[in-house]
């Protein structure tokens, strides 16, 4: 399916940076609580024998629908250019000074560590001496920042639910609509039936969508049987507990509902459902455009009006004046 194909390729291309990249930043994503001042260590380490100058600054993610949430603008990193010498480590710090009279909810910002082609006969860092350094492949790690505000409140909308058959894999698709202050980590409990009869029920991973923003969440249904007839998908998100201590490499969450639906289980094919997915894109580009040109003709409007009245005023002062 091609869109799947996308998402693995997305998956991909992001494990191809973090695999391959010749310095390592940890951890990957970044949190700030916004309440306190504090603050975050970041780790940078050289996996190779030559010097790497790293290049760190904010980003506005490419996915945020507005820019009131960016809060790139209000990080402090110090310092903002790293020398790292071969086989060597670094600890940056990282605060936030948000502004005063923010609103509750999530803020987020994109922190990019650029690597830069050291020169020859790079000396900036004291004690480095004359090293000379070929740089071929210049490689840029991004790392997600989070910074939550006061109390968060969590809740979506959930439509368009749709069992899509792929050959012989089935698949969910949904339409995921965030409206909480902060994002939604979504999570399925699917339990199939035939009829009244109680099949199977299987957990999924649906995605997360990201405050004020909008996703198509696809995936894969193993339990699936050809008896079903109806399925009951509950929605739930989930928050990360902060209180309990994790494991290496594993994270304890909390598991809230959201709500449930009831759906008759009609398979449609690959084709019809991207045929219905890209004639859905193309009105949602019309509608964005149209959209932006009556913003553009309100502003021209208010621009006229504008001159209009001022051209009045002086009309006005002149018969005065006379």
């Amino acid at each position: 399916m091609l869109m799947i194909k996308r998402i693995i390729v997305s998956i991909y291309l992001l494990m191809i940076s973090v695999l391959y990249a010749n310095f390592q930043v940890a951890p990957q994503i970044q949190e700030l609580n916004l309440d306190t001042q504090g603050t975050k260590a970041i780790f940078l380490s050289n996996n190779t024998n030559k010097l790497k100058k790293i290049k760190i600054y904010s980003k506005r993610p490419e996915d945020q629908k507005t820019k009131d949430l960016y809060m790139g603008d209000w990080i402090i990193v110090y310092p903002k250019i790293v020398y790292l010498k071969p086989n060597g480590k670094k600890t940056i710090r990282m605060a936030a000074r948000p502004p005063k009279g923010l609103v509750d909810g999530e803020y987020r910002s994109h922190l990019v560590f650029e690597e830069i082609p050291v020169k020859k006969h790079d000396n900036s860092e004291k004690n480095e001496g004359k090293l000379q350094v070929d740089i071929e492949v210049v490689h840029i790690l991004v790392s997600t920042v989070y910074g939550y505000k006061g109390k968060l409140e969590y809740g979506g909308i959930f439509k368009g639910f749709k069992v899509v058959q792929d050959g012989k894999k089935t698949y969910l698709a949904s339409e995921i609509t965030n409206r909480g202050t902060a994002a939604l980590d979504v999570a399925y409990r699917v339990t199939y039936y035939e009829n009244v009869k109680k099949l199977k029920n299987e957990d999924l991973r649906a995605g997360k969508v990201m405050r004020e923003n909008y996703s198509d969440s696809i995936v894969e249904l193993n339990k699936i049987s050809k008896d079903a007839n109806k399925m009951k998908v509950e929605f739930y998100y989930r928050v990360k507990n902060q209180k309990i201590k994790e494991k290496e490499g594993e994270e304890e969450y909390n598991v809230f509902k959201l709500g449930e639906k009831l759906i008759s289980i009609e398979r449609v094919s690959k084709e019809k459902y991207l045929k219905e997915f890209d004639e859905k894109n193309k009105e949602e580009v019309e509608v964005k455009k149209l959209e932006k040109e009556n913003k553009k003709e309100v502003k021209e409007e208010i621009k006229e009006e504008k001159v209009e009245g001022k051209n009045k005023e002086e009309k006005s002062e002149e018969k005065k004046e006379s």
